[in-house]
């Protein structure tokens, strides 16, 4: 009987249990939550306060010999977390991880449990989306691949190409496939990743028919990742000179580790002069031969071929596995450095191999010899950009910087989401705020559990500002929205939400950290017409703010670095005003009613599954916040101290609301917002921040704050700035106004 803290592995094998000092005094306290509503930004979990064990032998074991300074921190990763789970009295209370504080003398060790959200909300701050094993992950950038994953959903595919028009089309008429880029749903960013981390997710929002629509743009070019690249890059080369007598012959060059030759992934061997292919795609290989005067003669230049071959066997210089080939014409009578230039598509774990190859004089009576200078050398790598025809992988094209989390805090700001973890299932719950909670008919009732002899307070949320603004991340490389921004003197998609006077001044911004928002475009480079009415609809990111129909043109008009971005992927019937569907041409011969688009907001007859701009009447905030900024400005909290035993604890579902019958003042449903320093097996009260659930209804929108602009790509017509007026000699005078971009003050210029 008591507490017990398992030590377990990476793999959940038990390692053992901690010594601990005393079950009945052992100092572990307990928080749990699931929101701060002082705070939007902010979602909880468990943790503890620093608790003390014992310094023993068991302990220090178990904890890596993080007591001794000199041992090596890489055993058993010493600073890292340890996967634990806490057992009270048999059952297990919560599953999580220690991170060990310091070690005091040989004494005893100062310990965190971090449990709950923590738990997973901490794996996946460290998991990088290309790290995910995704479905379909191989893919062949063509035509065939295009419309296969746009016909699929996110049931069985976890890409699709939208058509997005970034200008710079390889051909104005049609979308070539180099116009498509692979963008992934969130719902399989979200389901791939967190199953990786060891959870499931329940959630009937995130299966929802819309939502199972929304795509994350990663990638804005068809670039592999820089540590994709940089794991197939090497280079090597002669030490020493080399004689050659002609034929065809393997190059092995000997150093492929000294300055500046590198082959950190250890992909070539310089014994065999094999190099192995680390990752599918297409490589560059560049062989730069240094010869000088040859031992031959009457021949002023001799032609020599350079040979990529790749396979799977032990010997592959054979004809079929040739790959690339080039012969340059070298002059034998002097020094000369000749590079040869070769590419093929290659597959993961074959062998590439490099020959050179030159006829030697067919008369006996003449010699025939080459020297390959010290300093001849080649060196291969992947191809950064990928063109059409080419194989990669899904994953190499998202950047090294997104990680899990990252997509986690941005789908939770954009809908609300409330995040609950059974850590005994290792199951997610979440959903919008709106649908979170369960009925009241699930309520538990603790009206028999407050210690009224201890005081309780009833307090009101006053810790925002006046203003709070929902908005996404700041443009970058967007100029065509950036000018939309600057002519209609708004943020796109930004929301202001407006307190009572309680409230203090100021500003409080609710802002995603990833995504940018989107804007709709008539895609007229890839239509059958040049009306806006009757082409193809779907999103614009223009490298600059023009007003005519068509984006920039040319190699320089394609923006090749813009902020990753979400919208609905539709892949359906477009109409125009008067019924009739809109065409797109794809691939230079195909003209299709079925429009692979991105779509953010309802735009030019084109309706989006939901509005993910926070402005409008069917906009995030209204759909989402609007409700709850009700219940903050109107509601109330209780604090109050309340008998918890192990059992409540131990099924303590943050869904359920909680019922008080009495004292009249305090009757009602209430919403478990944070259970504080609850003690195992102790017989005292808890801290328990208790929020008033209560239908007030939604908050008022302003109208007057709008989101997309209906069919033209002028823009709406600017708001007018706020005027701030001064008298001087009994006339009033506008001597400034208010930038809703700059939230500043500029001068009126008369």
């Amino acid at each position: 009987m008591g507490v017990v803290i398992r030590i377990l592995d990476n793999s959940n094998n038990v390692l053992g249990d901690l010594d601990l000092a005393n079950f009945k005094d052992f100092p572990l306290a307990l928080t749990k939550g699931i929101v701060n509503l002082d705070n939007l930004k902010v979602r909880t979990g468990t943790f503890s306060k620093t608790f003390k064990v014992p310094n023993t032998k068991n302990n220090s074991k178990l904890l890596s010999n993080v007591d001794n300074i000199n041992s090596k921190k890489d055993y058993r990763d010493a600073l890292g977390r340890k996967p634990c789970v806490i057992i009270v009295d048999n059952n297990q209370n919560d599953t999580g991880f220690l991170q060990v504080s310091k070690a005091i003398n040989k004494d005893y060790f100062e310990l965190i449990f971090f449990g709950n959200n923590i738990d997973w909300v901490k794996s996946s701050s460290e998991l990088k989306l290309n790290d995910i094993a995704w479905n379909n992950n191989t893919q062949i950038y063509n035509e065939v691949g295009i419309t296969t994953a746009n016909a699929a959903t996110s049931d069985t595919y976890d890409h699709a190409y939208p058509y997005i028009s970034r200008g710079g089309n390889a051909s104005n008429g049609f979308a070539s496939v180099t116009d498509f880029y692979p963008c992934m749903y969130l719902r399989s960013i979200l389901e791939r990743g967190l199953n990786q981390l060891g959870w499931n997710l329940n959630s009937s929002f995130l299966i929802n028919n819309d939502i199972k629509k929304l795509v994350c743009d990663l990638s804005n070019s068809m670039t592999v990742a820089d540590s994709v690249i940089d794991q197939s890059k090497t280079r090597a080369q002669f030490t020493s000179d080399v004689l050659d007598y002609g034929g065809e012959i393997i190059f092995k060059f000997d150093d492929d580790s000294s300055a500046p030759n590198y082959d950190n992934n250890n992909n070539y061997t310089t014994s065999t002069g094999v190099y192995i292919v680390p990752s599918n795609g297409r490589y560059n290989i560049n062989v730069s031969i240094i010869t000088d005067n040859w031992n031959i003669t009457g021949i002023g230049n001799k032609n020599v071929t350079i040979k990529m071959y790749s396979g799977s066997g032990s010997f592959i210089i054979l004809p079929n596995l040739l790959k690339d080939i080039q012969t340059k014409s070298i002059s034998t009578t002097q020094s000369q450095t000749t590079t040869f230039k070769l590419s093929a598509i290659l597959t993961q774990g074959d062998k590439v191999q490099i020959t050179h190859d030159w006829t030697p004089n067919p008369f006996s009576s003449f010699n025939s010899e080459v020297k390959f200078k010290a300093g001849t050398f080649f060196d291969i790598q992947r191809s950064p950009k990928l063109s059409k025809g080419d194989t990669f992988s899904l994953s190499e094209l998202i950047p090294d910087s997104v990680k899990l989390i990252d997509v986690i805090n941005d789908f939770s700001r954009m809908f609300n989401i409330y995040y609950w973890t059974d850590t005994k299932t290792k199951t997610i719950y979440f959903e919008p705020r709106n649908d979170f909670f369960k009925p009241i008919t699930d309520s538990l009732d603790w009206t028999d559990k407050i210690d009224f002899s201890k005081n309780y307070e009833i307090d009101y949320i006053n810790t925002y500002k006046r203003n709070v603004e929902f908005k996404y991340k700041e443009l970058n490389n967007d100029e065509w929205l950036k000018g939309w921004q600057d002519v209609n003197k708004r943020i796109y998609a930004r929301y202001n939400y407006v307190l009572p006077d309680r409230f203090a001044e100021g500003t409080d911004t609710i802002e995603l950290g990833l995504f940018s928002a989107s804007y709709g475009n008539a895609c007229l480079e890839v239509s059958t017409t040049t009306s806006a009415d009757t082409s193809p609809v779907s999103l614009k990111i223009w490298n600059e703010y023009i007003n005519t129909g068509l984006p920039p043109t040319g190699s320089t008009g394609r923006i090749n670095s813009y902020n990753p971005r979400i919208f609905f992927f539709n892949n359906y019937f477009q109409y125009s005003t008067s019924g009739a569907n809109k065409l797109i041409n794809l691939f230079g011969n195909i003209t299709t009613s079925i429009v692979p688009s991105g779509i953010f907001e309802t735009w030019n007859n084109l309706t989006s599954p939901m509005n993910l701009s926070f402005t409008g009447a069917d906009g995030l905030f209204n759909t989402h916040y609007a409700n709850m900024f009700k219940n903050i400005e109107d509601g109330g909290r209780l604090t109050a101290y309340i008998k918890l035993d192990d059992v409540d604890i131990n099924n303590l579902d943050f869904r359920k609301l909680v019922y008080i019958s009495t004292p009249s003042e305090i009757t009602g449903y209430y919403i478990v917002e944070k259970v504080q320093d609850y003690k195992p097996l102790s017989d005292g009260t808890t801290k328990v921040n208790l929020f008033k659930f209560e239908d007030l209804g939604n908050v008022a929108i302003d109208a007057t704050q709008k989101g997309n602009n209906g069919n033209s790509n002028n823009g709406n017509n600017p708001v007018s700035p706020n005027p701030v007026y001064v008298v001087s000699n009994g006339q009033i005078i506008n001597v400034c106004v208010f930038d809703q971009i700059t939230q500043n003050f500029e001068p009126l210029i008369l």
